[in-house]
């Protein structure tokens, strides 16, 4: 368990955020007039008490946080899909994209981190790969959750656990600047 101080103030963040994502909820369904939008902004929202709630225990009950951060992580899955589709919505949909995006290309930028691709056509096919990826996202992330908690209840998964006893099979390979290079490539791209 976290340090009491922790949890002290932890709860009324949580309260607080919980509450506030309720009220937004509630105003939505009670003004419920763009339902092909809000229907998706409102599974956004309620990311907020998932999140809220599921940090709040992991703090509290430590032991068993690998089960809440999977909840959690489930969840976020779901809302990737939800965000993708909202925008789809926004624009009219993945054929008005289409019929936006026909001749144009997304050329090779640093800022896009595409430097390295040749032209990229924006078209049908681009869509139908963006929808494709984020949906084998929602598919894959409750089976590596399973996956986890096989692993977990056989005592094969530590989380977090990166000590050098963990990785002689990869030190021919040292995989640590490479795995920081990922992970600031991942950052940057979210930042961005």
């Amino acid at each position: 368990m976290a340090p009491i101080i922790f949890i002290i103030i932890a709860f009324p963040c949580m309260i607080g955020s919980i509450v506030l994502a309720i009220f937004h909820i509630y105003r939505h369904l009670m003004n419920y007039t763009e339902p092909t939008y809000q229907r998706y902004i409102v599974r956004i929202i309620f990311m907020v008490p998932v999140y809220a709630l599921m940090s709040f225990l992991s703090l509290v009950l430590n032991e068993s946080s690998i089960y809440f951060n999977s909840i959690r992580e489930v969840y976020e899955a779901w809302v990737i899909y939800n965000f993708l589709a909202l925008c789809l919505a926004w624009v009219g949909g993945p054929g008005a994209v289409v019929l936006t995006l026909t001749g144009r290309v997304l050329k090779p930028s640093w800022f896009l981190m595409t430097c390295c691709f040749s032209p990229i056509p924006l078209d049908g096919r681009f869509i139908r790969r963006c929808k494709q990826g984020t949906l084998q996202f929602v598919i894959l992330k409750p089976i590596l959750v399973a996956l986890t908690f096989i692993l977990y209840a056989k005592g094969k998964y530590k989380d977090g656990n990166f000590s050098a006893k963990q990785g002689d099979l990869l030190r021919p390979f040292n995989p640590v600047p490479k795995f920081i290079m990922i992970k600031s490539v991942v950052f940057l791209t979210y930042w961005q």
